[in-house]
């Protein structure tokens, strides 16, 4: 009876503990200065007023942002989404390709693509592919259905090994399930517009249950990202445009001036795993005013907060200490090429002396390989999409002992895979010692046991103000599924 009390009496402080979280506006990452619930009202009567006539084109940005303009061109971002012609289309429509009982026939008609293959009555139609999706390392087709819906083919084109491949090689899916292909869970206008396109409006009618989703620019321009830009446009175009005393971000967003958890905040809208609650994004407030990112919770996350499914890069760069730091995606990203700033170990260079890092001293393995990439070890990775390489961005220190505990990954039996991870757990013993620096990973992956010796620790975590926000809030999710 008496430890009961005790849980009880635990389970009351854990709910202060979440309401003092909240209120103090840390419930993943430091305060915005924007209160959300003061914002929602204002935003909705913005969008009615937002119009494509509020954009310009990133041909209007060329003429002053000229190096801008030039890296962007020809990204991932530009690329983003496209009209399906002969010069965007990369996959061979002059083929066949057959996958878990359902073959598919890729074909051109009148320099338009098709493909025959199963519908959502399991029988086989032609449907005529009218975008493209992506560029690399994989790219994605997009079907017209009715009620305004699109939906993306399950088979996506390898740019690498020029060859079809099927999204859920593993699956065979009914076409009355929410993973085929015609269904929920490839439907661009509710799981992938937001991201792909400016200015998404999907306007979904919820009687008819149809979508009249609009775009003011097909791809990922400039404006997806700074905002509206016809206002900026008009002010330095001005015959009596003064330089000296303009400020961008009066107008724009997502300027250079911004703090480092400001741009990861704007960043994080496309770059994070999410649930979308205002009708369309406005560039008004901040990421959660919004969205409402997922904690570390397991399934999605490895008990220790590594990234496991598609989750992108904001849950994981939140943990780390590169955060904490001030340290920011431009840091290391060219914001418009999307290419790294500098080339291997050079790149974590730019902050942490190569004399001390870049050595066997510290890695133990040899100079000049593979094994001896930071990135390698502190930022492994996962395939998404089938052959979509994506690191892991917490920059967590290897910790093979917590794979012996609780099945984690880590990156030294990533490499090698013909040890275990207590051979491993031991290697990391014999360079670095027993003594390890406390990590919430340790705290999150016994949460994930929902076991009762894990209440305490995990109290102490979601108190524990120098630790990443979205830690604790995990560790407050897992309270409430334990107590």
């Amino acid at each position: 009876m008496q430890k009961r009390k005790n849980v009880r009496i635990l389970y009351a402080i854990v709910i202060i503990t979440a309401l003092l979280i909240i209120i103090e506006g840390v419930f993943f990452f430091q305060k915005s200065g924007t209160s959300a619930n003061k914002k929602i009202n204002a935003q909705e009567e913005e969008l009615k007023k937002l119009s494509d006539q509020d954009y310009s084109g990133s041909e209007s940005c060329r003429s002053c942002h000229r190096q801008q303009y030039d890296d962007w061109q020809n990204s991932f971002h530009d690329l983003a989404m496209a009209e399906a012609d002969a010069e965007s289309v990369k996959g061979e429509f002059n083929t066949t390709f057959t996958s878990q009982g359902v073959t598919n026939k890729f074909y051109r008609k009148n320099d338009k693509f098709y493909v025959n293959t199963e519908g959502p009555d399991g029988g086989y139609h032609d449907y005529e592919v009218v975008y493209t999706f992506g560029a690399a390392p994989l790219q994605q087709y997009l079907v017209k259905f009715p009620n305004g819906r699109l939906q993306c083919l399950r088979t996506a084109w390898n740019t690498q090994k020029n060859k079809w491949f099927d999204l859920y090689p593993d699956y065979k899916i009914d076409p009355d399930e929410w993973l085929h292909w015609s269904g929920g869970a490839l439907n661009w206008n509710t799981m992938c517009s937001d991201c792909h396109s400016t200015n998404v409006q999907k306007n979904f009618n919820e009687e008819k249950g149809s979508f009249n989703t609009t775009f003011s620019l097909i791809n990922v321009s400039c404006e997806a990202c700074h905002g509206p830009g016809k206002k900026h446009v008009e002010i330095v175009s001005s015959p009596a445009f003064d330089s000296s005393g303009y400020n961008p971000g009066e107008h724009l967003y997502l300027t250079s001036a911004l703090t480092s958890h400001d741009q990861i905040d704007q960043c994080a809208r496309c770059h994070s795993r999410r649930a979308q609650f205002t009708e369309a994004y406005n560039h008004q407030g901040v990421f959660m005013d919004h969205y409402v990112p997922e904690v570390l919770r397991d399934n999605l996350y490895y008990p220790d907060g590594q990234i496991q499914d598609e989750v992108y890069e904001y849950g994981s760069f939140l943990q780390s200490k590169m955060y904490q730091k001030n340290v920011k995606c431009s840091d290391c990203h060219n914001p418009h090429s999307l290419k790294l700033k500098a080339a291997g170990n050079n790149l974590c260079g730019q902050c942490h002396a190569r004399n001390v890092y870049d050595s066997p001293k510290h890695h133990f393995h040899s100079m000049n390989t593979e094994s001896a990439q930071c990135i390698n070890c502190h930022m492994p990775g996962r395939y998404y999409m089938g052959n979509d390489f994506r690191r892991d961005h917490s920059f967590r220190v290897p910790r093979p002992d917590l794979s012996v505990k609780y099945d984690t990954r880590n990156a030294c039996n990533q490499c090698h895979t013909d040890k275990s991870t207590e051979w491993a757990a031991k290697a990391v013993v014999r360079w670095y010692g027993t003594d390890r620096k406390f990590h919430f990973s340790e705290v999150l992956a016994l949460g994930s046991t929902r076991s009762e010796e894990a209440v305490a620790p995990l109290i102490s975590l979601s108190n524990d103000i120098t630790q990443p926000a979205i830690a604790r809030a995990t560790a407050v999710w897992y309270l409430d599924q334990i107590i």
